[in-house]
């Protein structure tokens, strides 16, 4: 059986939410590819320092982490149709704010936004897919799903370089007619899914006078909670220290132009969608753990090819992103953690485990930005590899696997 009818034959296995939300992903990708490598650039081309570009992100964790756990229990006990619908429209606040900002103070609310819409849709979008799939095949749902979108973003990323270059190259003219375009993509998308998506009865009593009780139960419904939220909250620091920095840091040492950033962005939407399908066959055969495990040393590997590219070579920026593209293909540390806890507490777990992420994540992202901008650049991409080879990855092969073989 062809890969293509082996995708025709899942897709019209799922519900009807499963394929709604595959559009919206699909619209939604294509516009976030089109802007995501030219985020942190336009921030700096409006006047931010590296420490301020780091701060910009370190507010929108620490809102994200303030609404983190009410938003959490609210999916699981209110309407979750409802709530993100609330989060695209935030979503859509978000670009509004980009695409008229007229410098980077302006940012501060489209990232606080920006947070929001993380928070809001994209955690209830993946506890709608959880929920809509079978444990035998949920790595593999998630790695279709993951395959069919990225097939439609494959050129976003080069798309929306030649479009910064022909406005004049890495400028704010040049990337802010990318905002528009995403303004008017999420739009249309948040209407489509308004009208189709159907809601999903919560399956908790809503009772707010219990917000603390319901999160001290949802703690005690599965083993390892309190040891996986610690992993996940590490990994903060693993991400604050070098999320804002990596194509400023390719323009700004590497020689990178809007095109080679462009291209980046493709070779690591066609890699992740090669090897979506493959590597979520793997972690429902072999485990969730297994292919953390297996695709960790790509994710060092992209780092330390964007430290030590020559000025120029663009092709090892391209191969950097590959490598990081082969990890970020893994869709099994998302389903490992949707699968820590019954169905009916999925949503408390998301925003407790966000609220944790985004506390670390603020002080991580301050310090990365002092170290980029006063100490050493290179630094914000090694300490990140360090905590994970040293902390996290010996801390994971304590947790069971959570892989079902029935």
């Amino acid at each position: 059986m062809s890969l293509l009818d082996r995708l025709r034959g899942f897709i019209s296995g799922q519900s009807r939410n499963y394929n709604v939300l595959l559009m919206r992903g699909i619209v939604a990708q294509f516009m976030t590819q089109l802007v995501q490598n030219f985020n942190n650039l336009y921030i700096v081309e409006l006047g931010a320092t590296a420490f301020q570009l780091s701060t910009v992100r370190a507010v929108g964790s620490a809102v994200s982490a303030l609404i983190s756990l009410p938003a959490g229990w609210l999916s699981d006990v209110y309407s979750i149709k409802k709530i993100m619908i609330l989060g695209m429209i935030v979503q859509v606040v978000s670009v509004v704010f980009y695409a008229f900002a007229q410098d980077w103070r302006w940012i501060i609310a489209a990232v606080v936004f920006a947070t929001l819409t993380m928070t809001l849709v994209f955690r209830i979008e993946n506890i709608f897919i959880a929920n809509s799939l079978t444990d035998s095949n949920r790595a593999r749902g998630y790695g279709m799903r993951e395959t069919v979108i990225r097939f439609f973003s494959v050129f976003a990323p080069s798309i929306g370089g030649l479009i910064v270059h022909m406005g004049g190259g890495i400028s704010v003219e040049g990337i802010r007619p990318l905002y528009f375009i995403q303004l008017a993509g999420f739009s249309v998308v948040g209407i489509y899914v308004t009208m189709r998506l159907e809601d999903v009865r919560p399956e908790s009593a809503f009772d707010p006078r219990d917000f603390l009780g319901q999160y001290r139960e949802m703690l005690s419904s599965g083993s390892n909670l309190k040891k996986f939220a610690f992993l996940q909250a590490l990994g903060s620091i693993t991400w604050g220290l070098s999320m804002p920095f990596p194509f400023v840091y390719a323009a700004d040492f590497k020689g990178a132009d809007s095109l080679v950033i462009g291209y980046m962005g493709t070779c690591f939407v066609l890699v992740t969608m090669a090897l979506a399908i493959p590597l979520g066959a793997l972690a429902d055969r072999r485990g969730r753990k297994f292919a953390i495990f297996v695709t960790r040393p790509f994710f060092y590997a992209s780092y330390l090819l964007l430290i030590f590219a020559p000025v120029g070579a663009s092709w090892v920026l391209m191969l950097a992103w590959c490598m990081r593209g082969v990890m970020m293909s893994s869709r099994a540390w998302m389903t490992m953690s949707m699968e820590m806890v019954p169905q009916e507490y999925r949503g408390r777990w998301t925003g407790f485990s966000a609220l944790l992420q985004n506390a670390i994540r603020v002080p991580s992202m301050l310090l990365g930005g002092y170290l980029y901008e006063s100490v050493s650049p290179e630094l914000v991409f090694i300490i990140p590899i360090v905590v994970d080879v040293l902390v996290r990855m010996p801390l994971l092969t304590t947790v069971p696997d959570t892989l079902r073989k029935d």
